[in-house]
């Protein structure tokens, strides 16, 4: 059975303006085609293409950077002016001063996976371009835009806080966490803002000072774990702290870890990205430095603390359960296992194999347990279990293959991680809502 699903917005049924997306259902195992058209008149005017540029349709996870043509939008011209909306293409009743004359519009059909839920936006792009470098990208990104007018879709700000419109299958799980509609104002200390009350910080953390923002939910129990949340300034504007009282049990303390270099010249992207990888990717130092942050912040909680991040954060998220499983379990979002630290181990060459916490972030004996002598004072006793949760999407698949592979090396050292895919890429929609779900599951424990 197949047909057309797609909700009209209230300025859709007033004609006012065009419907941007259409689903078309397939058969029961096949995906949907979503049909995207854009009018050339609702594309902003920095962002129009000219004729040196290409409309990509940046579909996180369904388009990618490395087949760029398979994203570009046809660009065709409507003669009527009108043109039956069921499909999915151009409506106007004349609102937009466009009825009975020529009108330009931009489309595309995709192949969908059912379930599917991700954040939609459109490039300008260099015409002809085949694959996108990683420079050549990242500047691609900084223009991206959505269309003026209102399309019944829900418009979020992303991690590089660049608005995008939220995009679901219609057979999507309905989400939990509905937060982020509007972009919120810079996390504050000051009451009235909008945001829960933070105490901002710098401290520092590995090799440098870093901004950090400290919550305490009032019905937070004073015995709770504590949550430290990689890229946290991220996620507060993203509403993670207002969703966090709304649960049943919250955790005594968060703390929102940002990576941004601290100084008086503005936020210099570049520096932010390096030093993001520095603090994340397999860090010792900037471990220790946490742990500290968070024996002094809350000093009498003696349960794990709950450590939450997504890429890079997931996996320092397992890598600090690894280092000190006494003391932290993760919550891993997309995890970047892929990834190698400095002396090209991978994430799962570092699982303790030894009875005592060595300072080198692998566990280790004491002198005296190395002679044998195992005598009162130097007991062997068993290491904690390190103890972490693994989500991925299922359409990034650098992601989701090293996912699989950590899965196997972790179960040959006696690791057992049950991986749980979500229908998405490497998707921010995505890990604001698990983070609150797996948060949830771990306080209930």
């Amino acid at each position: 059975m197949s047909g057309t699903r797609a909700a009209d917005s209230p300025a859709e049924q007033n004609g006012a303006t065009p419907r941007l997306c259409s689903w078309t259902e397939g058969e029961p195992d096949e995906n949907w085609t979503l049909r995207v058209t854009l009018p050339a008149s609702h594309i902003p005017a920095e962002a129009a293409p000219g004729a040196e540029r290409e409309i990509f349709v940046d579909l996180n996870g369904v388009t990618v950077r490395r087949n760029v043509p398979g994203g570009i939008m046809a660009r065709c011209s409507d003669p009527a002016g009108v043109v039956d909306g069921t499909d999915g293409t151009v409506e106007t009743d004349g609102t937009d001063g466009t009825a009975g004359a020529e009108t330009t519009m931009y489309s595309i059909d995709l192949s969908v996976p059912r379930g599917y839920r991700g954040a939609l936006r459109f490039l300008p792009v260099p015409r002809g371009l085949e694959v996108a470098d990683r420079p050549t990208w990242l500047d691609v990104l900084e223009r991206g835009f959505v269309p003026t007018g209102h399309y019944g879709l829900r418009v979020v700000t992303d991690m590089r806080r660049k608005q995008v419109f939220e995009i679901a299958a219609p057979d999507a799980r309905p989400l939990i966490w509905t937060g982020g509609d509007e972009p919120e104002s810079e996390p504050s200390d000051e009451a009235g803002d909008g945001l829960p009350s933070t105490e901002e910080q710098v401290v520092t953390l590995g090799s440098a000072p870093r901004r950090i923002w400290i919550y305490r939910p009032q019905r937070g129990p004073a015995s709770a774990s504590v949550l430290v949340v990689f890229d946290g300034e991220r996620f507060i504007r993203g509403g993670l702290l207002a969703a966090i009282d709304e649960l049943v049990s919250p955790p005594s303390v968060v703390i929102a870890v940002d990576h941004a270099p601290v100084g008086d010249d503005g936020p210099d992207e570049d520096a932010a990205v390096g030093q993001r990888a520095d603090d994340l990717v397999m860090n010792p130092q900037f471990c220790d430095d946490v742990l500290a942050l968070v024996q002094q912040t809350a000093p009498d909680v003696t349960a794990r603390t709950i450590v939450a991040g997504a890429s890079y954060g997931g996996l320092a998220a397992a890598f600090f359960s690894l280092r000190r499983p006494e003391a932290f379990r993760g919550i891993c979002l997309s995890p970047s296992f892929w990834e190698s630290d400095a002396q090209g181990r991978r994430i799962w060459d570092l699982v303790p194999s030894r009875t005592d916490s060595g300072p080198n972030g692998i566990v280790e004996e004491s002198e005296a347990q190395k002679s044998g002598a195992h005598t009162s004072e130097h007991r062997v006793t068993a290491a904690p279990h390190p103890t972490f949760c693994v989500d991925h999407g299922i359409l990034e698949a650098a992601i989701a293959d090293s996912v699989a592979e950590a899965t196997e090396e972790f179960a040959s050292r006696g690791i057992d991680i049950a991986p749980r895919p979500f229908l998405g890429g490497h998707e921010y929609l995505w890990w604001r809502e698990l983070m609150l779900v797996r948060l949830a599951e771990v306080l209930a424990e």
